[in-house]
């Protein structure tokens, strides 16, 4: 397929683009994040965020009041379409500390072992900046507002934390959940239960075993008569990075809030052995992963599914100068495939390739192979750095993008407003501009604001505009 003129000379006039030497670029990391759920710290009494999506004729308002004082912590946070007649998600807290003991009243975030009974909605997520994110045991209970899709717990918590050991205990509608957290030189150890009110306990013991070389960590689970289990290796090596993991989830495990890091994306039916490596030698790295995995049991008793996700990965980077980075990915499934009520073994495979350089401008290619359907796509995105000049700061990027269908699609980040995060999808041909600004009003207050828009060839002449605006105001 090949693009009208004026897709053509669009692209070429953005690809030679001349940026201003006299502005203050930063790094590009600020907004093209890896990560899925972005940490929000604040350190003054008094925060309120107000954020405004237009959506056609509609808008999507998004309200989040923050305050707290070295006793007392509150937030609230609602989610709103013009269109709707009601609030669509309303989210709350009240926190009070005091001397050992915290008390937090309405959404927390409950983040144990290795999430087999509580973690977070985007544990599944691998990183190759994070390669030992996984064989990490987790202990964070806090307040907390969430997104507007995630599923993070509400009701009465108390937490009590001494020098060595702490303590929690959870009252919600459908559950009491409690939990012990040990730590020490050499080793740290959780228990954790959960009685719901319909249906059986269950009980949950993590682990850490530490020495100079290599550490152990885990956590066993066990619920009406089944045992998830998640057993960790890995390395205490700055100059050599490596973790090996095998996990195991029942048919019909399911956890209270969250989801463990799998294969499949899933909660449940799956075992599965990840290991990964990273090894930096002066400027360069090498790193990489092996994720194989299998169902448990299928639901028919057919020939069960399996896949594998593999992973490796180049980098040089050198300070001042350009930083260059290079990956190739294929990840497998194989399933059942119905021909004519004749069941068969599919293997369907993605290749994915990725490189990118950083040097006053950020350029990325991303490449997608689909086999046995042949199916193909791939993108070019040009990014500036971030630009500074005085209480203004900025962002600018272009994506061309070129996929057969759908199942072909690829996705880039996008910059957000603050705390918001944006992955898009692009398929089909076409080219996506976008754009953030941010307005430092005082020392405290902040005005941003993004615009961003897509023109598909097959599917409208027109661009398609999309915007927000967000308020941030601190006392």
């Amino acid at each position: 397929m090949v693009l009208k003129s004026p897709f053509k000379l669009l692209w070429l006039s953005l690809l030679t683009i001349t940026f201003s030497q006299e502005n203050i670029w930063e790094n590009a990391e600020d907004f093209i994040q890896s990560y899925f759920e972005p940490e929000e710290f604040y350190s003054s009494d008094y925060i309120q965020r107000i954020r405004i999506i237009p959506n056609g004729n509609n808008e999507n308002w998004q309200q989040k009041i923050l305050f707290e004082n070295d006793r007392f912590k509150m937030g609230w946070r609602i989610d709103k379409s013009s269109s709707a007649e009601f609030i669509q998600n309303r989210k709350g807290y009240l926190s009070v500390q005091a001397n050992n003991y915290n008390v937090i009243i309405g959404n927390a975030r409950i983040q144990t072992g290795n999430s087999l009974l509580f973690g977070s909605d985007y544990n599944s997520i691998k990183s190759s900046g994070n390669l030992l994110s996984p064989g990490k045991i987790r202990w964070k209970i806090s307040p907390y507002l969430g997104s507007e899709t995630s599923s993070n717990p509400r009701g009465v918590y108390i937490l009590k934390k001494t020098s060595e050991i702490n303590y929690y205990m959870g009252v919600e509608k459908s559950a009491f959940s409690s939990g012990i957290y040990m730590s020490g030189e050499k080793m740290d150890g959780m228990l954790v239960g959960v009685l719901p009110k319909e249906g059986s306990l269950a009980l949950s013991f993590s682990y850490h075993l530490k020495n100079n070389f290599v550490h152990f960590s885990g956590e066993t689970a066990i619920k009406s008569n089944e045992v998830a289990q998640y057993f960790q290796l890995f390395s205490n090596n700055k100059d050599i990075i490596w973790l090996g993991q095998f996990r195991l989830l029942p048919k019909s495990w399911a956890t209270v809030s969250g989801r463990p890091a799998t294969g499949f994306g899933k909660t449940s039916n799956e075992k599965g052995i990840l290991i990964s490596v990273r090894k930096t030698m002066n400027k360069f790295t090498l790193y990489g992963w092996a994720d194989m995995y299998w169902e448990v049991q299928n639901e028919f008793s057919f020939p069960v599914r399996s896949g594998d996700d593999f992973l490796t990965g180049f980098l040089y980077r050198k300070k001042g100068a350009v930083t260059l980075e290079l990956k190739a990915r294929r990840k497998t499934i194989v399933e059942l495939f119905n021909n004519n009520s004749i069941y068969n073994l599919q293997k369907n495979m993605k290749y994915y390739y990725t490189f990118t350089m950083k040097k006053m401008i950020v350029l990325k290619w991303k490449s997608i192979h689909l086999i046995p359907s042949k199916y193909s796509g791939q993108l070019i995105q040009i990014q500036s750095l971030k630009c500074q000049n005085g209480k203004w700061s900025g962002v600018l990027g272009a994506v061309y993008f070129n996929t057969d269908n759908w199942d072909s699609r690829l996705y880039l980040i996008e910059p957000g407003l603050k705390g918001e995060f944006r992955i898009q999808p692009y398929f089909l041909e076409g080219i996506s501009i976008y754009s953030k600004l941010n307005w430092k009003i005082n020392d405290s207050n902040s005005l941003s604001f993004r615009y961003s828009t897509q023109r598909k060839r097959e599917i409208s002449e027109k661009w398609k505009p999309e915007m927000g605006l967000q308020l941030d105001i601190v006392f």
